[in-house]
């Protein structure tokens, strides 16, 4: 088996085939030995800010001196991007031989039941100190909530996965509390007042510890960076590596959960935190991509309504008027994102995505049309991403691509040099 048919096979235990409960996950991992149970992990959920959490945190780790494994999803441009160990993806030598012992297993696992006991089988081999895990979909049935972290996270709680999670904040939250574990640590965001009612509730019958924004630590814009109180850290001057205001919330639960890890045996310097969350990288979110004589774009995954509205609060005034370039998956609540990016003013272009769950492009105009913004659709991202930015440069502001991590990785793609990776990142 080459690298290539390991993830052609992957990659065809589609998520479409999602079945709720934890049986085959936990079954496979069984049989592995529960590699989870040789290293420490933290379980990261949320709606949204998962993933920039979870690379804050990764960072700091890093910067202390700690081997770090990190599971993510979806990937921007490669399977490997999901299995990390510190910066380096899962090596193409060593995926099909791993793809090969999880499917020998003989138990019907799903493509992300499948990553997941890849991950940890071979975090325990490369012998990490710590793991950091993503959440794929909600929390109860999701394949990493097999696992006995340490520490659990929600970073916060919105609308999206309806037909997965529910369709009500309380649903999506009771959903998501189930990733916290009896007598240990759970540290949660911001969150509306009827899910933060739902996790500490759930969190008092478990007897877990809550750690709660706004309550146990706060962080705010100072004159020298960002300021964040905890129950025992005060820290001053923090410069976040990723732009985007929304992000500072997540540099907060971050460093709630690094103070956390603090208190069960890990250490850091102020050195190390203060390192870590400037250097963190996390391509596509809120990626400002600079080329010569070219518009400026803003490269960002946001792909729900509340992730949309986080985005077009935290655009600076040198990208205004923006000029949207957007698509979406057809399970994405496009008329809610079209709400939010109406309230921005600028004009939208709509292009198709080459991609099994993309929505029909046709589909969309109307959304925007009820959201009182008129759109254009284009026939290729190529396309589109050419006259947004002639639009972009036309009125003097920018581009920003937003609606779906797909649409990301392909105009990152068109803005690399052949490389696949994004020519400039200095958000």
């Amino acid at each position: 088996m080459t690298s290539q048919e390991a993830v052609d096979y992957v990659s065809g235990l589609t998520e479409m085939s999602i079945k709720p409960g934890l049986e085959r996950i936990a079954e496979a991992l069984a049989v592995l030995g529960y590699p989870f149970s040789e290293y420490p992990h933290v379980l990261i959920g949320g709606t949204n800010g998962k993933g920039s959490t979870l690379t804050f945190m990764g960072a700091v780790l890093h910067a202390a001196g700690y081997r770090v494994g990190l599971f993510t999803s979806p990937h921007l441009f490669s399977f490997e991007e999901r299995i990390r160990v510190d910066s380096e993806c899962l090596p193409s030598a060593v995926l099909p031989a791993l793809v090969e012992e999880i499917r020998a297993l003989n138990i019907p696992l799903s493509y992300f039941e499948f990553a997941t006991a890849m991950a940890l089988l071979y975090f325990a081999r490369m012998k990490v100190d710590v793991v950091l895990l993503e959440v794929g979909l909600g929390g109860r049935w999701d394949a990493t909530n097999a696992t006995d972290p340490l520490l659990s996270i929600i970073t916060g709680v919105a609308l999206d996965h309806t037909e997965w999670l529910g369709s009500s904040l309380e649903a999506i939250a009771g959903e998501k509390a189930q990733i916290m574990r009896s007598g240990r640590s759970v540290v949660a965001g911001r969150l509306p007042e009827k899910a933060e009612m739902i996790v500490l509730r759930e969190a008092a019958a478990r007897g877990s510890d809550v750690v709660l924004f706004n309550r146990d630590f706060s962080i705010r814009s100072g004159p020298n960076g960002l300021i964040y109180r905890g129950r025992s850290w005060r820290l001053e001057g923090i410069v976040s590596g990723l732009g985007g205001e929304f992000q500072q919330d997540n540099a907060g639960c971050a460093l709630a959960a690094l103070e956390r890890l603090e208190e069960c045996g890990f250490h850091f310097s102020r050195k190390a935190v203060l390192q870590g969350v400037r250097e963190a990288v996390w391509p596509g979110r809120f990626q400002l991509v600079l080329r010569p004589g070219r518009a400026g774009i803003v490269v960002d995954s946001a792909h729900n309504p509340s992730g949309m509205r986080a985005l077009v609060h935290s655009l600076p005034e040198e990208a205004k008027p923006p000029v949207w370039l957007i698509s979406a998956l057809r399970e994405k609540d496009i008329r809610g994102m079209a709400g939010e990016i109406a309230q921005s003013g600028g004009p939208v272009f709509l292009v198709p995505l080459d991609h099994p769950r993309a929505m029909d492009v046709q589909e969309m105009p109307g959304c925007f049309e009820a959201a009182g913004t008129r759109s254009n659709v284009c026939p290729s991202v190529e396309a589109g991403l050419s006259e947004a930015e002639h639009r972009a440069a036309e009125g003097g502001g920018m581009v920003v691509v937003a609606g779906s991590v797909v649409l990301a990785a392909r105009v990152l793609e068109l803005c690399s040099s052949g490389s696949g990776r994004p020519t400039e990142n200095v958000s």
